[in-house]
């Protein structure tokens, strides 16, 4: 098995999960374990198991079935002590955590969370009567990003402005991560030497910071600002840490756009990922044409899943194709062939709709 997938497991949440719900998920078949990106935990309603792309409900002996009445249910007393679990019963000390909706557990994993709303004016001040928790299994895939970082790469000192683009779920911040890692650490296969670099994370997701602590390996010469919007961060990075290279998550406003052009104005190099499923896609959306075309980005790298495997590309600024690989690994053919009812015609349906390429 590819030495990669090996820290997928779900050590790293078992704990946190109560009595019942532990019993479950340890249950879990190593293989299937190593493939399962989200768990996500309802009050009342089955357990969920996603898997690139797809999901199917879990069955109280660790099995997964297309059939929610077999499936595990969680009751709602045992959602609310999974979550003062991830809070480590200390709701007051996360408290700015859970008003953005998430918590960030130590080695990497994310859990969003769902519950009433309670608001401060305009402001949200926090959750309660939480309904449902969805942890994001955290994969710190060291390696993915080598074949693609050559083509990014602007000689020995220098990258171009980057960005990742693909739907949701497809790896663009695994991707983003080790980028980040080559560019702070360098490479000698590669023939480039490592750039001053500060990570813009606003929702904890690329450097994972716990109490103050990286879980995810950025490279030796990384910053983070943790927990920062992009707007703010990008301007906290050029006024006090002169990075050559800045990388944020999921550029979505207008406000971030001209954050990037006044990051470039200012020589800094940005790596960034947006959702979307081509250049043409993202053109369109709000504030993006400022930066795609003459003068914005140089480097696009695609992502997106097929039959279960995900592939990548990378084109120039005009859409000329420098690089494809469509041979990366995806799920095994039985598990689509479940969470599609055991019916050929539409599991090929359902996996062609993940994400089809450009051709």
């Amino acid at each position: 098995m590819d030495k990669a997938y090996q820290a997928g497991d779900l050590s790293r949440i078992s704990n946190y999960l109560p009595d019942r719900i532990k019993r479950v998920v340890d249950r879990i078949s190593p293989e299937m374990a190593l493939c399962l990106e989200e768990l996500r935990i309802n009050a009342g309603i089955p357990l969920v198991g996603v898997f690139s792309g797809l999901d199917c409900f879990i069955a109280e002996d660790g099995s997964f079935t297309d059939k929610p009445e077999t499936a595990f249910h969680a009751g709602r007393e045992e959602v609310e002590e999974l979550f003062y679990r991830l809070c480590e019963h200390s709701v007051y000390a996360y408290q700015e955590d859970i008003a953005r909706g998430f918590l960030t557990l130590k080695g990497g994993c994310r859990a969003g969370i769902c519950g009433r709303v309670v608001y401060q004016g305009q402001t949200i001040k926090g959750l309660k009567d939480i309904s449902s928790v969805c942890i994001r299994v955290s994969r710190e895939l060291k390696g993915c990003a080598e074949e693609v970082f050559p083509f990014i790469r602007s000689g020995r000192h220098d990258i171009c402005n980057t960005m990742v683009i693909s739907p949701p779920r497809c790896g663009k911040t695994t991707i983003l991560r080790d980028l980040c890692r080559i560019i702070s650490t360098g490479s000698r296969k590669a023939d480039f030497a490592g750039l001053r670099t500060v990570i813009v994370d606003e929702r904890s997701e690329i450097a994972a910071c716990y109490r103050g602590v990286a879980q995810n390996d950025c490279g030796p010469r990384t910053d983070v600002l943790d927990g920062c919007r992009k707007p703010e961060g990008i301007e906290m990075a050029l006024r006090g840490m002169s990075p050559a290279v800045i990388v944020v998550d999921e550029l979505g406003s207008r406000q971030d756009a001209e954050s990037v052009r006044m990051a470039w104005n200012a020589g800094a190099r940005i790596i960034a990922t947006a959702h979307a499923y081509d250049i043409s896609d993202l053109r369109e959306r709000l504030g993006f044409g400022m930066l795609i075309g003459k003068g914005g980005f140089e480097r696009y790298v695609v992502l997106g899943i097929r039959d279960g495997k995900r592939w990548i590309k990378v084109t120039d600024a005009y859409g000329n194709q420098l690089y494809h690989n469509n041979q990366t690994p995806g799920m095994p053919y039985g598990i689509l062939r479940m969470l599609s009812h055991g019916d050929d015609a539409v599991c090929e349906a359902e996996s062609q709709a993940a994400c089809v390429p450009e051709a």
